[in-house]
């Protein structure tokens, strides 16, 4: 059974990256997406991967559990076909996906089932592509603050355990084929590190007291950070990682 992932939808959407646009060269170079394929965005939050897709020129069914993220998703890509719905039990027809498409969700629901299930939808010569923006630990303060995260997780999932590859190759895939991507997201911390943390689901789920704790440690962090010239923006460096897994 998957585990219930909870965030702050408005934080999620102001604080968390776009995906580079190497990802559509990704798009088309390893999956061959054109204007006749049809992509499963599954899990698509408020619609982070719906612009490199688009780029494409494929159709595009964004399938995603949350209503607070998918009303987000709706007001930003009106022209979209988007569906609520769970992983578990995607609500489209056998065999009529060309590429489902996971953008920083995969790990949440990475089991036997799920896979059964997206394995269902995709054409006979589908795939699967699983893309996550990794926050770059080659920056001092990005590992301080991956650090610090560290301290709050738990035993929630996240992609750096890579339990979630355990499901390959098998269950109907093939081998795991992976790339990155990297890129700075330019932003001011309020948003680029504030909010982003307050849509990571184990500190949104922290009580008040712990949250305030957890916050007054990232501005000690926050405080170190060079800003961008002339500007009261920072440059948080990311790596896109994505991974390709062929139907069988």
């Amino acid at each position: 059974m998957s585990v219930v992932y909870r965030t702050d939808a408005a934080a999620y959407e102001s604080g968390r990256p776009e995906y580079p646009f190497g990802l559509t060269d990704w798009l088309i170079d390893e999956f061959y997406v054109d204007e006749t394929s049809v992509v499963l965005d599954l899990g698509a939050g408020t619609g982070k991967l719906i612009p490199r897709i688009r780029a494409t020129g494929a159709s595009i069914i964004a399938v995603e559990p949350h209503e607070d993220l998918l009303d987000i998703l709706k007001k930003r890509f009106p022209n979209v076909d988007a569906r609520q719905g769970t992983a578990e039990s995607i609500p489209v027809e056998d065999g009529t996906i060309d590429l489902v498409l996971c953008g920083q969700s995969f790990h949440w629901f990475s089991t036997k089932d799920v896979v059964k299930e997206i394995h269902r939808v995709l054409k006979p010569k589908g795939a699967l592509g699983l893309v996550w923006n990794t926050r770059d630990s080659n920056e001092a303060w990005v590992r301080k603050l991956n650090l610090l995260l560290d301290k709050y997780r738990g035993d929630t999932p996240t992609f750096s355990s890579l339990e979630w590859g355990n499901m390959f190759p098998g269950n109907g895939f093939g081998k795991i084929r992976s790339c990155a991507f990297p890129f700075a997201h330019c932003a001011r911390p309020e948003k680029s590190v504030h909010d982003m943390l307050r849509s990571v689901h184990y500190i949104h789920m922290l009580p008040e007291s712990e949250r305030k704790t957890f916050f007054d440690e990232v501005n000690q962090i926050v405080e170190t950070i060079p800003r961008v010239p002339n500007t009261e923006q920072i440059k948080f460096p990311y790596q896109t990682l994505a991974f390709s897994i062929e139907k069988q």
